[in-house]
Parts: structure tokens; C-alpha cells; sequence
């Protein structure tokens, strides 16, 4: 659950991690009836020892693990083997290696001479003169190197002498160092660790650094190990500007669906932005931050239940509307936070700027045709809160949907899908009340002339609500119920025009051309809704006679998963016929237009109030991925009537084999924004690359935010330089960070 490293036990972390993974290359499985298989070119037998003696190329197998070397003696009763020459050990992806081996089959003791061990999972090398294993879960080492490095003059390596570890106990070492390459880094002459192969509690890698707003900043996490299935973090971040920062994190994961981490901070600050100190708040943010305890909980959680039924929990609950802005980067801060979330729960949290921060319990369970959703949510209200505003945030406590996907009627042509649900509307100030709605449609497919298809449907709204409250409402005036029935006609007539183009491209086969044009009527007769309560939604139905009609372009290429051979490849010979699974087809272009044509609004009398304008505005999307190197997604808003864009927008990512990359999004919405940010990669001499982010309001002339950094990333270590400017809150910070694969990294 925690993939951080130890700082100032940096080197038993190492070993620690080594010991609890070597546990499994040396150990066979304990299953007596799995059978020993014996391979080689000579194979002799001798009855007075009971010892097979196997000579050239000899493999001794025993389920996924395999004993090979030039020469084995192999005692079939105590299954003791001596191997010599070119000697390799496998026990599933992992791998021992050495000029000679005493070994236990059985019990999985023994020692390797000249020795050389890796672990897959973790990448790690483990190399000495011997390699003992005294017992079930025990080591022994007498001059060890450990290192994630490939080849045999690693980067960087610990060396020690006189390894001594206990698996379910403690280790002691003398003599360990850092080297990188030859020259030591840090060294102790003697270490007790924990080796146990359970997590183990302890300090993790700090973060050091120093900023404009904060000073300079130590935060120093400690980790707790609570039990197999639980864990904590905490943490304790020292600002020279600020004060001083606390944060505690917990987790536990019962099951792989049943899973959950909470997290808080505290902080007393010494900065208020009351728009007289020399301490500014956020440009554009018009709200004074005048607490002084500031804090942060947010959590998130899965959980199984009875009968197929599961639960998510999302709480964010901040003090103040600039808490997650100042404090979005670091062990606790917003970013990381996030980026946890969204790994282990698929979920992120709302944006760091929102000032109404959502909290919610989804109770839900799915069925092959339906689908049952119970929500408890609560958004909490920042700014209101703070200035003790009157709350007119409305709550849905709870809100329950049952869905059911389109489907077939019984035997009949028809099909049927259904949109239900309850709502139990709640604030602190303004309308409360319930709220139940039904939404069955009724769908009829059908094909006119052998090409166009064609759906009419007709659905029925019933909507019924019983309102507890009105705002200003009389204390004496009863409940009030009110219903409203609504009916609902669509027509949705379509069809797809298509050629097979052929392309002479050294792995394109084919490319096919789609094209989908489209049209949709809708036809919603809505009476007067003003007696009706308002809460949200659906508590006002557009009234709807409208056409609209769009045509899509679709091209997807019929590609060699590996390319053709050329001329020069084939001298001659015909070209073998292609199996199906040699192809795979990919969708590389999506363009579409869409517009639409209000009738209500071409029949309405203008009486002076100016003109009708009954055509929308035209969409346009297009989506284009040629290769991985090429990806293009725009959008695009244009008036018919003004003759100019209401918005459009793009993204564009290059890329190529070395790695480098830019990505360009440039945003564009008439009278309102106008931005472009950019992401640039570039790999100087592989394995330098620098990189650069920037960030600009065009609107406003305003550069938002410039980052400039460096990273050096060899094969298992990495090292990284950054400087930032963030405009919004006048930061200036740099940044650096040294990594070692399967050690950890530090940041500066």
C-alpha cells in the first residue's frame, strides 16, 4: 500500500527488501507428490548411495522451478544436490546463477558459491563470494552487493559484510554503504533492520525545499505498519513562514473491493489575506482568507455488501477557499492526493479551485438489464460557510435511480427502456420536499426501403412532488402535492454510406470510408410550469418541436499487425496468405457536424422583439489519431447568423520513438476566455531530456504558469531539476529530486 522508502535507514531498506523477496528463489514447493524430473546427456545411478549422477546439460525440475548446470549429483532420499559448473537456479521469473551449489531440494537450504541472484518483482541483483540460507526464512552473507542495476558495473550498489537476516525477526549487517559507482555515499559501520517480510513501520523520505510564500520547508513522514490489512502515515511539515503543518493518512484494504484511506491536515498559519497584509491571496479571488486554522479531510472508500450490493464513500470537506491552491503540492497536498485517489479508487477529487465541495455515499447494485443507484450528497458550501451566509445549497438526501437499459417487449417488435427515481430535497435556507419521477419510453425499429433506419419512440413522464416547505412560506400552511404528466415523441431516421478504399502502404491494408448522416425529431408538449416547485432538473421540461440533423465521417484503416515484407525481403517468392489474426482494425477519424432547427422558435411572432433565429449554432468535432505519434481533438462553435466562432477549442500531442513530445491546448470562448498551455519533452542525448509547461491567459495578457526542468534517466536511477512560477499566487519554487530504483527518491 506504501511504496515510499526509508531516509535515514536508507541502506536497510535495501536489504529489507531484498531478504523479504529472496525467500522465494531458494525455496521448492513442499507438495511431496510433485516429482523430480532429471534431464542430461550421461545419467547414472548408485544403488550403495542412492545418488543419481548426471553429466552434461542437466535440468532437475520440479513444477516452475528448475535446477540446471554442467554436473549435478542429486541423493534421491535425503534430496540433497551438489551442482557445479555454470550453475542456474529458477524459481518461477526469479533467477540464481554461480560456479557451484549445495542445495536442500527439498527444504531449500544450501549455499550458492560466486553467486548472483535476481528478483524480478523488485529488479534487484544480490551478488556475493557465498550466499547461505540457514533456515526456512534465514540468511546468510558474508561480503553482499545489492544493486537494481543492470550489468556488472552498476551505477550504484550497496556493499556490506557479515549479513546476517531472520526473516520473521531482525538482520544485522556491518559495514554498509552507498556507493555510487565505486565511491561511497553513506555508510554505517554496523545496522540492526527489521526483516520481516510484513511492511514494517519507520520514517520515510523526506521532502526539503523552499518557496516565497513558505520559507523553507521540511516535511518528515513516518509510517506505521498496524496490521496486514491496515496502515498509517504521518506527518509533520515545518514552513519557516507559516508554521507548522500536521497530516495523517490511513488505509486499510480488507478485500480488493473492500478498501478505503482517510486523510487530514492541520495547520495554524501565521498569514491572513485581508487585502491590507503584504500576503496576497489568489488573483481574480475577490473572498478574504482570514483563519488562521486551516484544514483539510478528505476520504474516499469501496466497500461489498450483502446480496451483490456495493457502496463508494467521497468525502472533501476544506476550511477555506484557498487551502488546496496554496497547499496542492507535497506528501498531503492536492496533487498527490489526487493522483492517489484516482489510482486506487478510480475516483479523483473535484477541481482544486471549486469553493462547493461535493460529498457523497453511492449505494448500488447492477443486474444484466437494470441498475438500482442510492445516493446520500452533500456539497458543502466554503465560502457561504465561512461568512455565515444563509445556505441556500441544495441537498439530495438521498437520491435513488433505477434504470433499465433498452431492451426487447416480450415476444413483440417493440423495446422498452426506464429512467425512475426519488429525490428528498433538503437546505438550510429555501424549498424543501420529495420529488418522484418515472420516465418509460417505448421504441419501435424498423427499416424503410431495405436502407434507412428508422426508430420512432414515445415516452410517458409522470413526476409527482410533495413539498414540505416554501421559502418564506407561512409556518401554519400544510404539505403541498402537486403532479405533472407529460408526454414525449422521437423519430430517429439514419442510415451509413461506405467504400473500401485500397492503400498500397507498407502496413495500412485498407481504409474504409463512413458516412452517417443523420436526422432526429423531437416533439415535447409542455404546459405552465411556473405552479409547479422548482428544486432542479427536470423540475422544468423544455418544451421541444425541434429537427435536428447531423452527418458523421468515420475512417478506419485495415492494418499488417506487423508490416508487410518488401521487395527486398521477399526475393521472388509470392507473399503468403494473411491469416485474420494478422489485422487489426483501428477507427483513426471521427469528423462531425451537427445543427438544429427549432420549429417553436420559426413560428414565433416576433411582435417587434427582434428577429427569430430558429437554426443553432453548428457544431463541429473532429478526432484524429493517425499513429501513436499523432493525436488531434478539436471542437468547434459557429453562428450562422453572427458569421463568426462562439468558441472553439484544440488539443494536439506529437510524439515519436525517441520519446519526445509536445502537447498544445489552445481554448477559445467568444467574450468570455482565451488560453494556451504547452507541454513540451525533448530528449537532448538519451538519457537527458528537458522539459517546459506554459501556461497563458491570452484575454488578459497574463502568464498563468511557466515550469522549466531537466531530468537525467538512466536505467535505474533518475535525476530531476525543476523550477516553477505560478503567477496566481506569485510562487516561486525549485525543485530537486534524486530517485533509485527499488530505493526511493528524495526531493530538495
Amino acid at each position: 500500500m506504501v511504496s515510499r522508502s526509508y531516509l535515514w535507514a536508507i541502506i536497510s531498506v535495501v536489504v529489507f527488501s531484498i531478504s523479504s523477496a529472496s525467500a522465494a528463489p531458494l525455496s521448492l514447493p513442499r507438495d511431496s507428490d510433485l516429482p523430480y524430473h532429471i534431464q542430461a546427456d550421461t545419467l547414472r545411478y548408485d544403488d550403495a548411495t542412492k545418488t543419481y549422477q548426471a553429466r552434461g546439460h542437466v535440468t532437475i525440475t520440479r513444477g516452475d522451478q528448475a535446477l540446471q548446470a554442467d554436473a549435478v549429483d542429486f541423493n534421491d532420499q535425503s534430496k540433497e544436490a551438489n551442482a557445479w559448473g555454470d550453475v542456474r537456479f529458477l524459481s518461477g521469473k526469479d533467477w540464481l546463477t554461480g560456479s557451484r551449489i549445495q542445495i536442500n531440494l527439498d527444504g531449500g537450504t544450501g549455499t550458492v558459491y560466486q553467486g548472483s541472484l535476481f528478483i524480478q518483482e523488485s529488479h534487484f541483483y544480490i551478488r556475493g563470494d557465498e550466499i547461505h540460507k540457514t533456515g526456512k526464512d534465514s540468511y546468510y552473507i558474508k561480503e553482499g552487493r545489492f544493486t537494481t542495476c543492470d550489468g556488472d558495473s552498476p551505477a550504484w550498489e550497496i556493499t556490506g559484510k557479515n549479513l546476517r537476516i531472520a526473516a520473521e525477526g531482525y538482520g544485522t549487517a556491518k559495514h554498509l554503504a552507498l556507493r555510487a559507482k565505486s565511491i561511497p555515499v553513506l555508510y554505517t559501520p554496523f545496522l540492526v533492520f527489521p526483516a520481516k517480510k510484513e511492511r514494517q513501520s519507520g520514517l520515510l523520505m523526506p521532502q526539503i525545499g523552499d518557496s516565497n510564500r513558505n520559507g523553507f520547508e521540511y516535511a518528515q513522514p513516518f509510517f506505521w505498519a498496524i496490521n496486514e490489512s491496515s496502515d498509517a502515515t504521518f506527518y509533520e511539515r515545518y514552513m519557516a513562514d507559516r508554521g507548522l503543518q500536521h497530516g495523517l493518512e490511513y488505509r486499510y484494504v480488507l478485500t480488493p473491493e473492500s478498501k478505503g484511506a482517510a486523510m487530514y491536515d492541520f495547520l495554524y498559519d501565521r498569514q491572513i489575506d485581508d487585502g491590507t497584509s503584504d500576503f496576497k491571496g489568489f488573483t481574480g479571488d475577490d473572498e478574504d482568507r482570514l483563519n488562521r486554522k486551516r484544514w483539510w479531510f478528505k476520504m474516499k472508500g469501496d466497500q461489498e455488501l450483502v446480496a451483490g450490493f456495493k457502496a463508494k464513500l467521497d468525502l472533501d470537506l476544506v476550511s477555506d477557499q484557498d487551502y488546496l491552491r496554496e497547499f496542492d503540492k507535497g506528501y498531503t497536498g492536492y496533487e498527490d492526493s489526487d493522483r492517489y485517489f484516482l489510482k486506487e479508487f478510480g475516483r479523483e477529487l473535484d477541481d482544486r479551485t471549486d469553493t462547493v465541495r461535493l460529498n457523497q455515499l453511492n449505494v448500488n447494485k447492477t443486474w444484466e438489464r437494470y441498475s438500482l443507484n442510492t445516493n446520500l450528497r452533500w456539497y458543502d458550501d466554503v465560502i457561504l460557510r465561512n461568512n455565515d451566509d444563509p445556505d441556500t445549497t441544495l441537498q439530495a438526501l438521498p437520491d435513488i435511480q433505477f434504470d433499465g437499459s433498452k431492451q426487447p417487449l416480450h415476444e413483440t417488435p417493440l423495446y422498452f427502456d426506464l429512467q425512475a427515481s426519488y429525490d428528498y430535497f433538503w437546505r438550510d435556507s429555501g424549498t424543501t420536499g420529495h420529488r418522484t419521477d418515472m420516465h418509460p419510453r417505448l421504441y419501435y425499429p424498423s427499416t424503410l426501403f431495405n436502407y434507412l433506419d428508422f426508430e420512432p419512440s414515445i415516452g410517458v413522464r409522470e413526476t409527482l412532488w410533495q413539498v414540505e416547505k416554501y421559502e418564506n412560506q407561512d409556518p401554519e400552511e400544510k404539505d403541498h402535492f402537486e403532479s405533472r404528466t407529460l408526454f414525449d415523441f422521437k423519430a430517429d431516421l439514419s442510415t451509413e454510406l461506405s467504400r473500401v478504399f485500397n492503400v498500397t502502404g507498407h502496413t495500412v491494408d485498407k481504409i474504409k470510408h463512413a458516412v452517417r448522416p443523420q436526422v432526429i425529431y423531437e416533439y415535447v408538449p409542455v404546459p405552465n410550469q411556473e405552479d409547479y416547485p422548482y428544486f432542479e432538473g427536470i423540475d422544468r421540461i423544455e418544451e421541444k418541436n425541434l429537427v435536428t440533423y447531423s452527418i458523421t465521417n468515420n475512417f478506419t484503416a485495415k492494418t499488417h499487425k506487423q508490416p508487410k515484407p518488401g521487395p527486398e525481403d521477399v526475393e521472388g517468392e509470392p507473399e503468403p496468405p494473411s491469416l485474420p489474426s494478422a489485422y487489426r482494425y483501428y477507427e483513426f477519424c471521427r469528423i462531425k457536424f451537427t445543427q438544429s432547427y427549432d420549429i417553436i422558435e420559426a413560428r414565433r411572432s416576433t411582435d417587434g422583439s427582434g428577429k427569430k433565429r430558429p437554426f443553432s449554432d453548428i457544431n463541429g468535432e473532429v478526432e484524429f489519431k493517425a499513429s501513436r505519434y499523432l493525436d488531434l481533438d478539436g471542437d468547434v462553435l459557429w453562428s450562422p447568423y453572427d458569421g463568426e466562432f462562439k468558441s472553439y477549442n484544440t488539443l494536439l500531442a506529437l510524439g515519436n520513438d525517441r520519446g519526445d513530445s509536445a502537447v498544445i491546448d489552445y481554448r477559445y470562448t467568444r467574450d468570455r476566455t482565451r488560453s494556451i498551455s504547452t507541454e513540451v519533452n525533448v530528449k537532448l542525448l538519451d538519457p537527458f531530456s528537458a522539459y517546459w509547461e506554459y501556461e497563458q491567459d491570452l484575454k488578459n495578457g497574463q502568464q498563468i504558469e511557466t515550469v522549466v526542468g531537466f531530468k537525467y534517466e538512466p536505467q535505474c536511477w533518475s535525476f530531476n531539476v525543476r523550477y516553477t512560477r505560478d503567477r496566481t499566487i506569485d510562487s516561486r519554487e525549485f525543485f530537486f529530486e534524486i530517485s533509485l530504483q527499488g530505493l526511493g527518491r528524495i526531493g530538495l
